[in-house]
């Protein structure tokens, strides 16, 4: 019995069909709860039942089946947009975003339980360099602020210690020497924090950020040679020592004659020191003779200095 052109119309529509279904079965393979769908999409699909007497796909049958797999096909699109919508790009982005904010976040409570003092950094705008050196009603509202955290009793020791380091951060940021804002009367704030602590890490900062601090002042000398002579921490000793000549250095600049009182004061305490941890850091200071030679140079003049001025006072006094 011949084909008809319906029945072999049908048949390749069938096929067709077939065919996009199992595409989409092995599109979705990999989605969860989708195995039943597909194995009843493959029951059905090789399940089609055919006219054992005449090998003849029945019409009707076949196109009850079409319409049965269309179903099937539209249900598997429909739970993969489902699936795209649960996990698309932009979901995965933010959860990615996420996960880094809280390790990033994770990280700056680490460093700043590690290490507090420079926790201010993390609270830091991300234009705060660019501001401060753009923005000059900004810098002086900012530096203001950090002065009067620094004198502030009722904050804490770290807290203090940290708005110093920040306003030493700016001067540098600013490429100046000076600011007004930062002076003795800060730095030595500082200094009695450090002296009446018993952490002795955060004596140790605090030492380390004020021998760098950029202010020329004898007290500081002072302050420096009391911790050279009588601090028993080797390490605060030698800080002790770098304070002593960076006070030299400064005065060199310095246009009230400080640094002939200061290398006379170091040069002193140099040779007559009977403390052999004094000596022994002064000696990896100053101890090299071009040094020695830069220092006598200066306590020299002074002396010529006090005794011109003693001259010129017995001179007029002999001539009134």
């Amino acid at each position: 019995m011949p084909i008809s052109k319906g029945s072999v119309a049908i048949a390749l529509a069938s096929a067709a069909l077939v065919i996009s279904c199992y595409g989409t079965f092995f599109k979705s393979v990999s989605l969860p709860n989708d195995k039943s769908s597909t194995e009843q999409s493959s029951i059905i699909v090789t399940n089609m039942p055919l006219n054992n007497d005449s090998n003849e796909l029945s019409i009707t049958q076949l196109h009850n089946k079409i319409i049965s797999l269309q179903r099937q096909v539209t249900s598997l699109k429909i739970k993969n947009t489902s699936i795209d919508q649960e996990y698309n790009n932009d979901d995965f982005k933010e959860l990615v975003l996420a996960v880094l904010t809280e390790k990033e976040q994770q990280e700056i409570d680490e460093m700043r339980e590690s290490n507090p003092l420079y926790g201010f950094y993390a609270d830091l705008p991300q234009d705060y360099e660019l501001r401060i050196k753009s923005d000059s009603d900004y810098a002086k509202k900012i530096t203001t602020q950090l002065r009067e955290q620094i004198l502030d009793p009722n904050a804490t020791d770290i807290d203090r210690l940290a708005a110093l380091t920040q306003l030493q951060m700016n001067m540098y940021i600013l490429n100046k020497s000076k600011i007004p804002e930062y002076d003795f009367a800060v730095v030595d704030n500082i200094l009695e924090l450090a002296a009446n602590s018993d952490d002795e890490k955060f004596k140790i900062q605090a030492i380390e950020v004020i021998t760098q601090a950029p202010v020329l002042d004898q007290r500081l000398t002072e302050r420096f040679t009391s911790l050279l002579q009588h601090e028993s921490n080797d390490y605060i000793r030698r800080l002790a020592g770098q304070g002593l000549i960076s006070q030299y250095y400064q005065s060199q600049s310095s246009e009230d004659g400080n640094s002939q009182q200061i290398a006379q004061h170091i040069l002193s305490l140099y040779q007559h020191t009977s403390d052999d941890n004094v000596r022994s850091v002064l000696d990896e200071m100053i101890g090299n003779e071009s040094m020695l030679a830069e220092l006598r140079k200066h306590a020299e003049e002074l002396n010529v200095l006090k005794n011109g001025s003693h001259s010129d006072i017995k001179n007029s006094y002999f001539y009134s």
